[in-house]
């Protein structure tokens, strides 16, 4: 792993900051994901229920 290099005086951010950006970034990519797959699946149904 490379290490990271800051800027004269910058800190490094804490664990917990890390968590939570990478959190809300998973919710951004898959909130709208799992409403297009919902939309999808309920589209298609009828192709196939009758």
């Amino acid at each position: 792993m490379p290490e990271q290099t800051l800027e004269p005086g910058a800190q490094p951010e804490p664990a917990s900051n890390q968590v939570a950006r990478l959190v809300v970034t998973w919710l951004v990519v898959t909130v709208p994901l799992a409403y297009g797959l919902f939309q999808t699946v309920r589209s298609v149904i009828p192709l196939f229920a009758g």
